[in-house]
């Protein structure tokens, strides 16, 4: 979807639909006062005419996966196959491709600063690359923004393969849709390191999260609602159902105050206390 601002907002329309009724969604960008209704049928996915044709078909065969492997496994989720594996893999990473910072403009022909920036094989360590992103961030805007999305493009399998090897489907909720849709996060990170996962919104009910060992109930509660607000925090479109309590009763309030998103675009892991005390002093 493209609100026509030098950002393109993206989320794909198969991931979109999981939280329509009656083909409808409720959608609120950053710099409206309300959230509008929206037909599933009427969204944008891309803008025409600018993005090379191969590569967003490239990319729309991982989204048509995806949406294969979603429709499956929402109605079977201790079901999945290795292809919807594959599937859901790929697709995060795609996800984190269409980051607004990541895409581009979608009235310019190159790159935004951190359009370059490729993802960081660890999401443990996503955030932390210093230099080496600020130095990525400033030569995308040297490159026409195809460049770097080729490049992306070629490395998503590599990327999907280094993400966590465990994946598992939780339903609860509720969850929030954004264009910033998939988020890093370390539990307990002052034992041994902590546990690292990568969690990404499926439906209003479910979400996929990917890690080395299977989460306890008690932090999988924890990783929906860091996820709900992390898509919050970061993202400058998000999707609700079309009742939209997660817009109404939370997301309008936070972008009350917070009115960029957080970030340029380039997710970042997010360390998760147990309690106060155990905060280092840096």
């Amino acid at each position: 979807m493209s609100s026509g601002q030098p950002h393109d907002h993206f989320i794909s329309r198969a991931h979109i639909r999981q939280w329509a009724t009656d083909n409808r969604v409720t959608v609120l960008r950053r710099g409206q006062r309300e959230p509008k209704l929206l037909d599933v049928g009427k969204a944008v996915a891309a803008e025409q005419g600018l993005n090379d044709p191969v590569i967003e078909a490239a990319y729309g065969r991982v989204e048509s996966a995806f949406s294969r492997a979603l429709s499956r496994s929402i109605r079977s989720p201790g079901q999945l196959t290795g292809h919807d594996r594959k599937a859901f893999r790929e697709y995060c990473v795609l996800m984190h491709d269409r980051y607004p910072a990541l895409r581009g403009s979608s009235i310019d022909h190159r790159a935004l600063p951190g359009g370059g920036t490729m993802m960081v094989p660890d999401p443990a360590n996503w955030g932390v690359g210093g230099d080496l992103a600020h130095s990525l961030a400033q030569l995308a805007p040297a490159m026409p923004r195809e460049e770097p999305k080729l490049a992306r493009l070629q490395l998503l399998p590599t990327f999907a393969h280094f993400l966590p090897d465990g994946m598992w489907i939780f339903r609860g909720g509720p969850m929030l849709l954004g264009d910033a849709g998939l988020h890093s996060m370390t539990l307990h990170p002052q034992t041994r390191g902590g546990q690292t996962y990568v969690a990404m919104p499926l439906a209003p009910d479910a979400m996929l999260v990917l890690g080395k060992r299977l989460p306890p109930v008690e932090d999988v509660e924890t990783i929906g609602r860091t996820l709900t607000m992390r898509v919050a925090m970061s993202s400058t479109v998000v999707v609700d159902t079309p009742a939209a309590p997660v817009i109404t009763a939370f997301v309008q309030e936070m972008w009350g105050a917070q009115l960029g998103p957080a970030g340029t675009g380039t997710p970042a892991a997010m360390r998760i206390w147990d309690q106060p005390e155990d905060i280092p002093n840096v």
